[in-house]
C-alpha cells in the first residue's frame, strides 16, 4: 500500500505554520519598536518646528509597508499553511473508506477543496446502491506525486472526504509495447 500522507507531514507542516507565525511576530514588534521610537522622538521635538513633517511622513510610510506586507502574508502564505495543517489534521489517523475502482484518466483541472489545491482523478466505480457503474471523482494533493496509473488499472483507494490518502494498485492493465507485457 502506498501512502500519501504521513505524520511526517503534519510535523512539517505544523513547523511551517509556527515559522509563519514566528515571522509575523517579529516584523510586529519591529514595527511596534520604530512607531514608539518615532512617536517618542515626535513628542521630544519642540511644537512648531520643521523636524515634525519628516517624522510624520516616515510613520505614514512605516504603517503602510507593514499593512501591506502583513496583509499579504498573511492572507496568502500563512492562510494556506493553515488550511494545510487543519487538512492533515483531518486526514491522519481518522478513519477512511475502502472502494475498488478502475482508474480512467487524470483530469487537467485544479480544484479547490477547505482552501487546498488538488488534481481530480476519474475512477469507475460498482455502487451497489444503483446497481450500476458511475464515474467518482477522487481528488490528489497537487503538490504531490502522481501515482503511476494507467488507464484501466484496478486500484484499491483508500479515501476521506473524496480525498485519496493512499492506494494500492490491484491489476495492472498490460498495453502492448510496454515493459509490462507477459
Amino acid at each position: 500500500m502506498t501512502e500519501i500522507y504521513s505524520a511526517i507531514d503534519l510535523e512539517k507542516a505544523k513547523k511551517q505554520k509556527n515559522n509563519c507565525l514566528a515571522v509575523f511576530f517579529s516584523v510586529s514588534l519591529v514595527y511596534l519598536a520604530a512607531a514608539v521610537f518615532m512617536l517618542v522622538y515626535f513628542i521630544l521635538e519642540p511644537y512648531g518646528t520643521t523636524k515634525r513633517t519628516p517624522l510624520i511622513i516616515g510613520e505614514c510610510v512605516l504603517t503602510a509597508v507593514y499593512v501591506i506586507f502583513i496583509y499579504i502574508f498573511m492572507a496568502i502564505k500563512f492562510a494556506r499553511v493553515k488550511n494545510y495543517v487543519k487538512l492533515l489534521d483531518n486526514l491522519i489517523g481518522k478513519n477512511v473508506t475502502k472502494s475498488i475502482a478502475s482508474f480512467m484518466r487524470f483530469n487537467g483541472e485544479t480544484t479547490v477543496k477547505d482552501r487546498v489545491d488538488f488534481t481530480s482523478m476519474t475512477f469507475v466505480e460498482w455502487s451497489e446502491k444503483e446497481k450500476d457503474y458511475m464515474e467518482r471523482h477522487v481528488l490528489l494533493d497537487k503538490e504531490k506525486a502522481r501515482p503511476d496509473f494507467r488507464p484501466g488499472d484496478e486500484v484499491i483507494l483508500y479515501t476521506r472526504m473524496n480525498i485519496l490518502v493512499s492506494y494500492e494498485v490491484a491489476e495492472r492493465t498490460v498495453l502492448e509495447g510496454t515493459p509490462f507485457e507477459n
